[in-house]
């Protein structure tokens, strides 16, 4: 008799195999060996595994493709991720569709109403500005990366990948202080971002705990998340002779534009202001002082990206599933003022 708790997963851990190379075997899709695939149908057999014949159905309808949408393909974070999801889902015999949205809302919208006509197998929602879902078919999997899943939470085709923002802001906001700085700046992501709004928070909370004042003067919106922004930010602030001892750039090209500022009127960093970069990219290192940052891990959101879209289009979850990925502080000269070096 036909036991329906049966999993996809448990024929893959009987035939010594991953849950992606079943698929494959199940739909006759990418690559595998006869070996394997005799592997996999004996393992179906024995556990007596019935295939979801409408997830099935619904995916044979759809193009072989997942449509990856990026706020910025340029920035090495989503350039590094993009790279570790592809891998995962070449594997399983599925390419992807790469759209760059330049922050645009409109372009957004563009890319969303394009997926939803070529009726991909999935679609990947980067750092976006809107629902992706209010496009799409209900049905097509989702997964959200740096963005709260919206109303209606988890399903099973609707998950999320996030790295820990909220430890994001609270470690800058420790180091600065740990720094002696008493003046924090912030230059913030892309206004309207989610992930932008759960650092400055989360950055003002600790600083408030650690009884550190953040003047709102000293919020500031760069109009992209780029070099120039960065630089031009922090050279504005000091014409106008904004009073500051330390900045927290919420992304590493924003941190090394204000570096540059820094170094061209002659303040000394970290002797005067310290600086906290965001992504740990790699000209981090190469800084004007090195840059202090924090961390994020694209590869391993990447991963995780391509495994829970592969689970949602097998249909696998009944549940959709919450990642959240550490994040961690990579301290350089930028904030090694005496006390700090240790």
């Amino acid at each position: 008799m036909t036991d329906s708790r049966v999993t996809v997963r448990e024929v893959a851990r009987a035939a010594g195999v991953s849950v992606a190379t079943v698929s494959r075997v199940i739909n006759h899709n990418g690559r595998f060996s006869a070996q394997t695939e005799a592997r996999v149908r004996e393992a179906i057999e024995r556990l007596h595994y019935q295939p979801n014949q409408l997830a099935r159905g619904l995916r044979q309808q759809r193009a072989d493709a997942v449509g990856v949408i990026v706020p910025n393909i340029s920035n090495e974070f989503f350039s590094r991720m993009i790279v570790t999801l592809q891998a995962g889902l070449f594997a399983a015999g599925l390419s992807i569709v790469i759209y760059n949205t330049n922050h645009d809302p409109d372009m957004e919208r563009q890319c969303h109403a394009s997926l939803a006509a070529q009726r991909v197998s999935g679609i990947v929602s980067a750092n976006s500005l809107e629902d992706v879902r209010a496009a799409v078919r209900r049905d097509v999997p989702t997964l959200y990366i740096d963005r709260e899943v919206p109303e209606g939470g988890l399903g099973p085709n609707v998950s999320s990948v996030m790295s820990d923002n909220v430890a994001s802001g609270r470690l800058a906001a420790r180091e600065l202080a740990r720094s002696g700085c008493a003046r924090p700046m912030v230059l913030t992501a892309t206004a309207g971002f989610p992930v932008t709004e759960v650092r400055t928070r989360s950055f003002a909370q600790e600083l408030a705990r650690l009884s550190v004042p953040l003047d709102k003067k000293r919020v500031i919106h760069p109009p992209a998340t780029d070099f120039p922004s960065g630089h031009d930010a922090v050279a504005a602030a000091l014409d106008a002779g904004l009073d500051f001892d330390g900045v927290f750039a919420q992304t590493d090209r924003l941190a090394m534009g204000a570096l540059e500022a820094l170094r061209e009127r002659g303040v000394r960093v970290p002797e005067d202001v310290a600086v906290v970069g965001h992504d740990d990219i790699l000209l981090a290192r190469f800084g004007r002082p090195p840059l202090t940052t924090i961390a994020q891990d694209p590869e391993r959101i990447g991963s995780l990206a391509a495994q829970i879209m592969l689970q949602m289009i097998a249909g696998e979850l009944e549940q959709g599933r919450h990642e959240l990925v550490p994040v961690r502080l990579v301290r350089r000269e930028s904030t090694m003022r005496g006390q700090n070096v240790a």
